[in-house]
């Protein structure tokens, strides 16, 4: 009997014909196949489901700093926009399309992530465009 939660090394997959899905293809070490689709609307509820879990099993093993040996594959982003509904908690919500992940961080920590991002946009010459 194969496992009910095969482990999974590798994904592949793209649009459906009518670009309405995400057609997922997940090979596990067992060289089991498991295919599936995710609406493309959803695709965001997905990725939050699965860093939500990410973040909580970090914290809970201690390792929420931890880089490990994850390869990085850059993400193209649409927009991003940070807010501060209240309290001492802000928001930062990048879009890539349709989908839009918004994430809760401390207040303090958005002006040195806004002064990175004013200087990851200036020139080299520091003469804005």
């Amino acid at each position: 009997m194969s496992d009910p939660f095969p482990i999974i090394h590798t994904f592949e997959g793209g649009p459906s014909a009518d670009a309405s899905m995400l057609l997922i293809r997940a090979t596990g070490f067992d060289a089991s196949v498991t295919t599936f689709a995710i609406p493309v609307d959803n695709v965001k509820h997905f990725i939050a489901f699965l860093l939500a879990w990410v973040g909580t099993i970090s914290e809970a093993t201690g390792d929420a700093d931890a880089t490990g040996e994850a390869q990085i594959m850059p993400i193209p982003a649409t927009s991003v926009a940070v807010g501060a509904p209240s309290g001492q908690e802000g928001y930062l919500g990048i879009s890539v399309g349709r989908a839009e992940l918004v994430f809760a961080l401390p207040l303090a920590s958005l002006g040195p992530l806004g002064q990175t991002l004013m200087m990851a946009g200036t020139p080299a010459n520091g003469v804005p465009t």
